[in-house]
């Protein structure tokens, strides 16, 4: 059973697609903005990757239904990549990170894993 048919009515499908698309076009902004003077908590980037990794896939599942848990994966680790790159090409102050890409790519697959818990969580209701 899908998280579509469980969980999100179809009347808010295209308001979750919308806000997912606000919410891509966020991350952009706040990847390639120009860099601030870092933060007093080391690392908390990373987790901060995470969180906003895993929020996207969350999202993207939610909107899109019927887009295999892979396909969203695979999408959410190449969209941060492409951010990272971006970031070493624009030249803005910040730097292509190793770490940040394994934060996306860790927390967009916490985002589908949580999905597949919410579909499991929402099957036994419905049963």
């Amino acid at each position: 059973m899908s998280v579509y048919k469980s969980i999100l009515p179809s009347l808010l499908l295209m308001p979750v697609r919308m806000g997912v698309g606000a919410y891509g076009l966020f991350i952009v902004w706040v990847s390639l903005r120009p860099a601030g003077t870092g933060g007093a908590v080391p690392h908390l980037d990373k987790v901060l990757h995470l969180l906003v990794y895993a929020i996207l896939a969350v999202g993207i599942s939610l909107g899109w239904p019927r887009l295999s848990k892979f396909r969203i994966f695979l999408g959410c680790v190449l969209f941060g990549a492409s951010m990272e790159m971006g970031q070493a090409l624009i030249g803005s102050g910040r730097t292509a990170s190793l770490w940040d890409g394994v934060a996306n790519s860790l927390g967009a697959a916490l985002g589908i894993y949580l999905v597949i818990l919410m579909e499991r969580f929402f099957a036994l209701k419905t049963n």
